[in-house]
């Protein structure tokens, strides 16, 4: 403890400069942003000590409901650049540097939002971004359930002339049984093609069958949660000796009862057997977490040093696809890093 009495791990952390690989804008809002989202279009959702209640959801269902709730204020483009800045204040006070912001277009596409007032409002949500000094790419995904030829809509709007600036991959997300990853390997094909960054999420409800599926099919270059992986060694081999990144979410994970506990979280396994992982969010508003706090989970319940954080950060940025400026200015700022200036 300092003089204030104040961990200093937890400045360590607090003050160590950050990426994130793994995060949903439409996870990110957190009450007094619906709030006032909601009050915009019309929408009553009660005060926002009333709605932050509803934040501490018992069930899947509850957290579903309400994410569908959050999307439904979601409406203008205005609405999307707001959002995007409430996030890159967050971000930006929790020292991130750069952060590779997952959206999915075909949930506002189907609710009848224009797709070109979307695009504008993520365009001029990261222009803001920026201004915070956080620098956000985006990831487009299509959700799983949305099987070919439906699937096509992301990859044909991240690939044509009406694309969000800043797009470096297409993600692939939703539930996984049922909806294995060769069904989309048209997309990811055409996807790849055009220079995008295949980044699906697998192994996170179903087993390493997944993650291969994934690699062989969509030839991924990082993986999303990969949560399962530890259950075949073969497939452990293979991250570490290809350097695939697993994007763990720890609190995500434990949320959704995808681990009954952070402690039983395979994060050491993963660490273990070599592979490169980077520490995330994922939908942080619901799941009442920030990237602080998932790192001082790892830290304390993982017993990952701060040293080892700071690499982790190195190996996220490895693993981004921050411009080369970006990577450059971030990575000597990591090297210099040794803690809060006091």
């Amino acid at each position: 403890m300092d003089a204030t009495g104040t961990d200093n791990g937890d400045m360590y952390i607090d003050h160590l400069p950050k990426v994130e690989l793994h995060l949903h804008l439409e996870g990110s809002l957190r009450p007094a942003t619906m709030t006032r989202l909601a009050r915009r279009n019309g929408r009553d959702l009660g005060s926002t000590d009333e709605l932050a209640a509803r934040y501490d959801f018992e069930s899947f269902d509850d957290f579903l409901q309400l994410f569908l709730q959050g999307l439904e204020v979601l409406r203008t483009g205005e609405d999307f650049a707001d959002a995007t800045d409430a996030l890159a204040e967050e971000l930006a006070d929790q020292q991130v540097r750069y952060a590779e912001v997952t959206t999915t277009p075909f949930n506002h596409d189907r609710r009848g939002i224009v797709i070109d007032d979307y695009v504008e409002g993520l365009n001029e949500g990261r222009r803001r971004a920026a201004q915070r000094g956080v620098a956000i790419t985006w990831i487009c995904d299509i959700p799983r359930e949305l099987e070919p030829p439906g699937s096509h809509f992301t990859v044909d709007l991240i690939t044509g002339p009406r694309a969000p600036a800043g797009v470096v991959g297409l993600g692939l997300g939703g539930p996984e049984p049922g909806f294995p990853a060769h069904l989309f390997t048209s997309s990811f094909s055409k996807a790849r093609a055009a220079g995008l960054a295949s980044l699906p999420h697998a192994g996170e409800t179903e087993g390493p069958e997944s993650i291969w599926d994934a690699i062989r099919s969509l030839g991924a270059n990082r993986i999303g949660h990969g949560t399962r992986s530890v259950e075949d060694a073969v497939l452990l081999g293979y991250l570490a000796e290809n350097d695939i990144d697993l994007e763990v979410c720890l609190s995500s994970n434990q949320a959704t009862g995808v681990i009954a506990s952070i402690e039983e979280h395979p994060l050491q396994r993963m660490m273990g057997a070599g592979i490169l992982i980077s520490v995330n969010t994922d939908d942080p508003a619901y799941f009442g977490t920030t990237l602080n706090r998932e790192l001082r989970l790892a830290r304390d319940v993982h017993q990952v040093g701060i040293e080892r954080l700071k690499q982790v950060q190195k190996d996220a940025l490895a693993a981004s696809y921050a411009s080369p400026a970006d990577k450059a200015r971030i990575r000597e700022e990591l090297d210099h890093y040794d803690g809060p200036t006091p």
